[in-house]
């Protein structure tokens, strides 16, 4: 379901679309060639506000981790339901992580990290039936979503 999102979006932004077949982790096609390096420093508020700017864009965002999704604040990221307050879908930044980090993903107890990966764009803008399938931070919110590359504790 995630693996049908990121292939229409990747589509869209005029991206080689990833070989799901060999890849288990759809972000990291998606996310490919984004590395810490190459990546431009953002804030992740800026990225959730400003998903047009940032769509396809290689980028490296310090924030709060939890569950899904990534936080100016800790404050935000705290909070409870965080990711069913509706104000902060134009701060938080939606992840599609590898596997591995989607398991070791903090429920409970925000983590300071950084994040470097490809911006994926609105969520709004992928077609409903898309979304629907979706199995990820898309198929629940409209914000913007990152194709995760990497995560690294601070």
């Amino acid at each position: 379901m995630r693996r049908l999102m990121i292939v229409a979006v990747a589509a869209s932004l005029g991206m080689a679309q990833p070989v799901l077949a060999a890849d288990p982790a759809p972000s990291a096609s998606l996310a490919r060639g984004c590395t810490a390096k190459a990546a431009k420093a953002a804030e992740p508020a800026e990225v959730a506000a400003n998903p047009a700017e940032f769509a396809g864009k290689c980028v490296s965002l310090e924030g709060w981790w939890r569950d899904i999704a990534l936080y100016p604040s800790r404050a935000e990221a705290a909070q409870t339901d965080a990711l069913s307050i509706v104000i902060l879908d134009q701060r938080r930044v939606g992840l599609y992580l590898p596997k591995a980090q989607l398991d070791a993903a903090p429920q409970t107890a925000p983590r300071l990290v950084r994040v470097v990966g490809r911006v994926g764009g609105a969520c709004a803008t992928v077609a409903a039936e898309v979304r629907d399938k979706d199995d990820g931070y898309c198929h629940y919110k409209p914000g913007v979503w990152l194709a995760v590359a990497g995560v690294t504790p601070k």
